[in-house]
């Protein structure tokens, strides 16, 4: 073995030295593998179990005070839907439940929480309750628009009221009377109309038709009004808008107007307003039983007795309503009249109702009425053969036959203000024709209705 010289025995081992740490630095390409082959060498990472719900769900009390919503994360939260019953309240619910009582209290305290103090039969109330046992959310309808929530925060709840939107969408009606639709009751519900809908159209022409009296077959009406939806369903009817009514050939027209202060009132096509002093029958959906008469035959006595007002027939305890604003003059009974009420309209005007089975609350000597109020109920106390009301109308001390007699009426619509009336309510009037029109032709049967 050669001897080499100590200078080249260093260079080569540093150049040795350099290759090495070159092979070190420099990138390996590795052929590519099939993806089955490879063996993964990740390690599985465990969930941490440690944080509770109650920790997921923590929202900063710095964030409540500047009004910020907490997030509505309920994993793993037990939820229970509850239907509100008749004698039920939150108490009483809670403990059905098994929530605690003290998480009630808190709610009831915080602000905003009156709503929960008088639940309502069949309004749904919906419970969270986390995983340390406590109530964590509380949701309850205060009606289809409305929703309260509470939620539980790092100190007691915070409470906000969630509104949905409200869809109004405009209707039509149209029906006539016939034998076998008698009655507006019966033309309506044909129509589809609900039953409120059919005792605001009545309230409309109370003062010009009695319905218990002026019904006629061909009779027919028609009325424009709103409905009220909420997420696509029907919650409840709206306003009239227009309505119209043919009687025995004459043509009432109800047009709701509402002028620049915002108020809202129905007048006539013309202007005039629906309003009288007086309306024509203190009893809604009755018939009358006998009518004014001076020469009737007694039904008890059996002998021609003077008949001074007229009978409506209705099921005892029907409300009755005064027939004008006034004051209470006697609220009383004696063996003839049974309970009765009398009261003064001014100076001239008085009316009088007997054989009543009650008072309504409130009712007695000296207490002012409204149009409309309820005073009382149809019984048959006193000289009655039947639930009835004895209804008498008096002008200046005489008798008169209430469907005849005739009524002041209310201010009409200011001159200054007819054009913009008409220009507002044209547009009703013109659909109400239409609807008579189909009515008329039979396109529209006694019940049919046009749609939204």
């Amino acid at each position: 073995m050669g001897h080499y010289p100590l200078l080249n025995l260093k260079i080569a081992a540093i150049l040795a030295i350099g290759t090495l740490i070159l092979s070190f630095l420099a990138p390996i390409d590795q052929p590519e593998k099939d993806s089955n082959d490879t063996l993964s060498l990740a390690l599985p990472i465990e969930p941490d179990t440690s944080a509770s719900a109650d920790s997921i769900n923590a929202w900063p009390e710095n964030n409540a005070e500047a009004g910020a919503s907490p997030p509505e994360d309920t994993l793993n939260h037990a939820r229970t839907t509850y239907v509100i019953l008749q004698d039920d309240n939150l108490s009483n619910v809670f403990a059905k439940l098994n929530f605690q009582a003290r998480d009630l209290q808190e709610i009831l305290q915080a602000d905003g929480s009156s709503a929960l103090r008088r639940i309502v039969p069949g309004n749904q109330l919906e419970l969270i309750k986390n995983q340390s046992g406590q109530t964590h959310i509380l949701k309850y309808e205060v009606d289809p628009l409305n929703t309260l929530v509470a939620t539980r925060l790092t100190k007691g709840f915070v409470i906000e009221t969630i509104k949905k939107q409200l869809d109004i969408v405009t209707a039509h009606r149209a029906a006539s009377i016939s034998a076998k639709l008698p009655s507006l009751y019966k033309a309506g519900k044909k129509a589809g109309l609900s039953d409120n809908l059919i005792m605001e159209l009545a309230n409309l022409f109370q003062w010009d038709i009695s319905f218990a009296l002026d019904l006629r077959q061909g009779d027919k009406f028609s009325l424009v009004y709103q409905e009220h939806y909420v997420d696509g369903v029907k919650i409840a009817d709206g306003k009239i808008l227009a309505a119209a009514f043919s009687n025995s050939g004459k043509k009432h027209t109800a047009l709701l107007y509402k002028n620049d202060k915002g108020d809202a009132t129905y007048f006539s096509e013309n202007g005039e307003s629906l309003q009288k002093a007086f309306i024509r029958d203190p009893v809604h959906f009755s018939y009358v039983s006998s009518s004014f008469n001076l020469r009737r035959l007694h039904p008890i006595h059996k002998k021609v007795r003077p008949h001074r007002g007229t009978d409506y027939a209705a099921r005892k305890g029907t409300p009755v309503v005064a027939a004008g604003d006034g004051k209470v003059h006697e609220a009383s009974s004696n063996e003839a009249s049974g309970n009765f009420i009398i009261i003064n309209h001014g100076e001239q005007y008085v009316t009088k109702y007997l054989h009543l089975s009650g008072f309504a609350r409130g009712i007695r000597a000296g207490k002012s009425v409204k149009q409309g109020q309820e005073i009382g109920y149809v019984g048959s106390t006193g000289w009655a053969t039947g639930p009835h009301l004895h209804y008498e109308f008096l002008v200046s001390g005489v008798h008169r036959n209430p469907k005849t007699v005739g009524l002041p009426n209310a201010k009409p619509i200011p001159s200054a203000e007819l054009q913009a009336f008409r220009l507002q309510t044209s547009p009703y009037l013109e659909q109400l024709a239409v609807l008579s029109r189909e009515v008329d032709k039979g396109t529209l049967g006694a019940g049919s209705k046009t749609g939204k």
